[in-house]
């Protein structure tokens, strides 16, 4: 039978893409009500003073020099999608709203890509230091970055291990940061080498049974775990680099997860904002993007209350 004389129909739902897990962005200090403003300074308390036992004389009083951090706000938009006229009468989902929704998701999307990204590099906004990092010393196993221009990174890396768990709690509780509110991001890739721990999967360790279900979320050595299918990728180095978010991938590059207390980072977010063109001329339909303002950082400068857990490279 002739193609032409087939009926054809639509479901009226319409397959969405897939996007990542960004719950973990809720944890911050917030300033979104300063999200319209150009930038937001951090004061910092000088030095503490110093503490003598059985005083003999009197002390000498030293003022204390108080400093300032500060991080941008910047714009997030997408390229505007055309629907045509003639698509929403042919089709019987609502197109409209499906594109409008996708923009939104992808706009997110990148705000927690890019927010991951900012807390992972730190307080100093100088930039002339970095957070603590801890390396991997698991079983080796396939890198698991995504591939970002046309290099794919390839070879294997040291998986998560319950040692470097241990080693990320010990640099917290060395810098005093409290127990409660302590957060944790890890890629899909580290989450697969946790559930192989025996720790993790102890009762001993572990009141609830994550191996049963394998959640996004969980709690676990005092810290509140999400998983992400991606976090941060850094080069390959003794003291390694962040990449820049959407940087091209190299062969050697690492994953990374981010580990951090609720109190020592900071976020501004603001609303989504819709710019729809409708009934344009030149087109013979409409066309809409969507545009959010963010900023984030560290809370502190000396960066403590984040460190990153970087992979290490494996043969």
């Amino acid at each position: 039978m002739s193609a032409i004389l087939l009926k054809q129909a639509f479901a009226k739902d319409i397959s969405q893409d897939l996007w990542a897990a960004n719950a973990f962005m809720a944890h911050a200090k917030n300033d979104s009500a300063f999200v319209d403003h150009d930038k937001v300074n951090l004061p910092h308390a000088g030095t503490s003073p110093t503490v003598a036992k059985d005083r003999s004389s009197k002390g000498t009083a030293t003022k204390r020099t108080d400093t300032a951090s500060q991080y941008s706000l910047h714009e997030l938009s997408t390229d505007p999608t055309w629907i045509q006229y003639s698509e929403e009468l042919l089709v019987n989902y609502n197109k409209r709203q499906s594109v409008i929704e996708e923009h939104k998701n992808a706009l997110i999307d990148a705000l927690a890509d890019n927010v991951l990204h900012d807390w992972a590099a730190g307080g100093d906004s100088e930039g002339s230091s970095v957070p603590v990092q801890v390396r991997t010393t698991g079983t080796a196993r396939a890198v698991g970055l995504e591939t970002i221009g046309s290099t794919a990174p390839t070879g294997n890396r040291k998986g998560l291990a319950y040692a470097d768990v241990l080693a990320v709690i010990t640099k917290f509780n060395k810098h005093n940061i409290p127990q409660g509110g302590r957060y944790a991001v890890i890629s899909a890739d580290m989450l697969a080498d946790l559930l192989q721990i025996a720790e993790f999967k102890s009762s001993d360790y572990n009141v609830r049974k994550p191996i049963v279900d394998a959640p996004d979320s969980f709690n676990w050595m005092g810290i509140s775990w999400y998983v992400r299918s991606k976090v941060a990728a850094f080069t390959n180095a003794s003291t390694p680099v962040l990449k820049a978010v959407g940087a091209s991938s190299a062969a050697t590059d690492n994953g990374a997860a981010l580990f951090w207390h609720k109190d020592f980072v900071r976020k501004a977010e603001g609303a989504i904002k819709t710019f729809l063109n409708l009934d344009d001329a030149e087109l013979y339909g409409s066309k809409l993007s969507v545009l959010a303002r963010y900023g984030a950082i560290g809370r502190r400068s000396d960066n403590k209350g984040i460190v990153t857990l970087i992979e290490s490279a494996s043969a």
